[in-house]
């Protein structure tokens, strides 16, 4: 049987009793391709600084933190964790391990749980994954990779190289993760590549870099824009403050804004007054003017802010 033939690890969102059963589906699909195939999670815990200590207790629990042995294995809370998840037999009436489910509501709270399917070794899958943790430019800068944050892997699917793609999924049978919008993402593979692979530095070009940091823009604002308006945003979810950040730098683009400042002030404005404040008649002149060069934005703003409610009537129009 093709791998691209079997059963994909289940969206999250299922209800946990189908859950459970598309995961077994898949494991004994797995298992049938290649008996030492087990099901592992890399864990973004960069906000669970609690996880390494609990799942230290469990005994039954194999896991293994990616930071371990790099520059930032001084961060033991935060690093991320490849852990080993038992799922029973084929023939088993055994309930997989209660982690399971704790990692189910994490997948879906969060864009924080990659699974991974693999007949390789914890350590193996350590050592490899742990390669990624880091990129190198040309210039020789070097730049952490949170690729377990799944936003963030998604984007790297968009500026990697095939070559490069080959090499982080080359040891798994299939990577499954969550998208932004919420659909599940596979990563299957026909044929396992051997170990240990070329355990090379990974680099990246300017160009990737430069593409990877603009996809990541929408986000990165968001998160400036949490901290700085705080409670004015606790109407918005992570998700839809994103999409709210989205859609204003669509609509900031007829204004050719650019620096971050400048970005930051503008979709704030919007956040606090009216998607489409910028339509509003005493601003649209003065963000014109801006656009011209014959005031500069922040001033622009600082006038808007002057003739603006604290919040417009634009929305209800």
């Amino acid at each position: 049987m093709s791998i691209l033939q079997t059963p994909g690890l289940p969206a999250p969102g299922l209800h946990p009793n189908e859950f459970l059963t598309r995961l077994s589906q898949s494991y004994e699909a797995y298992s049938s391709l290649n008996p030492a195939t087990r099901l592992y999670a890399i864990v973004d815990a960069r906000s669970l600084p609690d996880l390494r200590s609990a799942l230290a207790r469990l005994d039954a629990v194999a896991f293994e933190a990616l930071w371990d042995g790099t520059a930032l294995a001084a961060h033991k809370d935060l690093s991320p964790l490849l852990v080993a998840v038992d799922m029973p037999g084929p023939a088993s009436g055994d309930a997989p391990h209660p982690l399971v489910a704790r990692l189910r509501r994490l997948s879906v709270e969060a864009f924080a749980v990659t699974w991974v399917w693999s007949p390789y070794s914890l350590e193996d899958l350590t050592s490899h994954f742990r390669s990624f943790c880091e990129y190198t430019l040309p210039d020789r800068r070097a730049f952490y990779l949170h690729f377990y944050d799944n936003r963030i892997l998604e984007r790297l699917r968009q500026v990697w190289t095939e070559g490069t793609q080959e090499r982080f999924a080359g040891l798994a049978l299939d990577l499954w993760y969550r998208s932004r919008d919420g659909a599940d993402r596979t990563w299957p593979r026909e044929v396992l590549a051997p170990f240990p692979m070329e355990e090379t530095a990974l680099h990246m070009t300017e160009a990737q870099h430069l593409s990877l940091l603009a996809l990541g823009y929408a986000d990165k604002l968001a998160l400036q824009l949490r901290r700085l308006l705080g409670g004015d945003l606790d109407h918005l979810s992570q998700d839809g403050l994103y999409r709210a950040v989205s859609v204003q730098l669509e609509r900031a683009a007829a204004y050719r804004i650019q620096s971050d400042d400048d970005m930051l002030k503008y979709i704030a404005r919007a956040l606090l007054t009216s998607p489409r404040f910028d339509e509003h008649p005493s601003v649209q002149p003065l963000l014109m003017a801006a656009t011209r060069g014959d005031i500069s934005f922040s001033g622009a703003l600082v006038q808007a802010d002057e003739v603006l409610p604290a919040r417009t009537d634009m929305d209800a129009q």
